[in-house]
């Protein structure tokens, strides 16, 4: 949905959502994967950030939905604009994960590119498929060390060591309660940080987010930076239960470069 506002504001209004988008819409996989510390393929979960929502590689909370990112900026004159762009999440029962996601150029008569990031933790690959232009590029996981059992109780006390910290640094978190959104239950709160890096000095950040625990992620995320700009991603149409299988694999036709390969071949 795109709301209508004064021609002397558009490009600015476009360059400031391509670049929320384009900082957020295609962000890289967080792949630490270690052994024996979460799962019952024994890796970490992995995450992708879709918008303001990370859609996390667990296992046995698998769904479908829809995606909608909201962009909004107020200028300094009161006047503001509204844009948004649509997607798609995905995650299956083993903790593959798929993020579909719109990119739209500012500059005007350029068609909008549509990305995917699958996340496969099974068989260690993130794959981002460029849909426009048929293909695909692939990367691994690091390979996973032999672990003893006295590494494996290391790791389960440092696990818990650093879930302790989460819990101490998350006290500033405000609780907002629970209540239902798009049939689910969810938890939402609210925390209050210094603003990204570049911008005005002494800006803080605060962002709304909304966690169900029976689909083990966020269904809106909501980010403020001092009253001018808000970032809104939420999830519609979810439904729960197992995607389409070829949904986490590279389609027929596909030009596929792997990473791995194209280093050794370089070496």
């Amino acid at each position: 949905m795109l709301y209508r506002f004064p021609k002397t504001m558009k490009a600015h209004v476009c360059l400031f959502s391509f670049a929320l988008l384009a900082s957020s819409a295609i962000a890289p996989a967080q792949s630490d994967v270690r052994p024996g510390i979460a799962g019952s393929g024994g890796h970490r979960s992995i995450s992708i950030l879709s918008g303001g929502i990370n859609l996390r590689s667990i296992e046995g909370a698998p769904f479908s939905a829809d995606v909608v990112n909201e962009s909004v900026e107020t200028l300094p004159d009161g006047t503001s604009g509204r844009h948004a762009t649509h997607g798609k999440m995905f995650r299956d029962a083993a903790g593959r994960t798929r993020s579909e996601t719109e990119l739209q150029s500012p500059v005007a008569g350029v068609a909008t590119r549509r990305f995917v990031t699958i996340i496969d933790p099974v068989q260690r690959l993130s794959i981002v498929l460029d849909v426009a232009g048929q293909t695909a590029s692939v990367s691994h996981f690091p390979p996973a060390p032999a672990v003893s059992l006295s590494n494996a109780k290391l790791a389960a006390a440092q696990a818990a060591r650093q879930s302790g910290k989460m819990r101490s640094t998350s006290a500033d978190a405000e609780d907002l309660g629970a209540m239902m959104m798009e049939g689910f239950s969810v938890t939402g709160t609210r925390r209050t940080r210094p603003a990204e890096a570049g911008a005005a000095q002494g800006k803080t950040a605060v962002t709304e987010s909304w966690f169900s625990p029976e689909l083990k992620v966020e269904l809106m995320a909501t980010t403020q930076v001092s009253q001018s700009a808000t970032r809104t991603t939420r999830l519609t149409n979810i439904a729960p239960g197992e995607p389409d299988p070829s949904l986490f694999q590279i389609p027929v036709g596909y030009a596929v470069r792997d990473n791995l390969q194209t280093k050794q071949g370089g070496e």
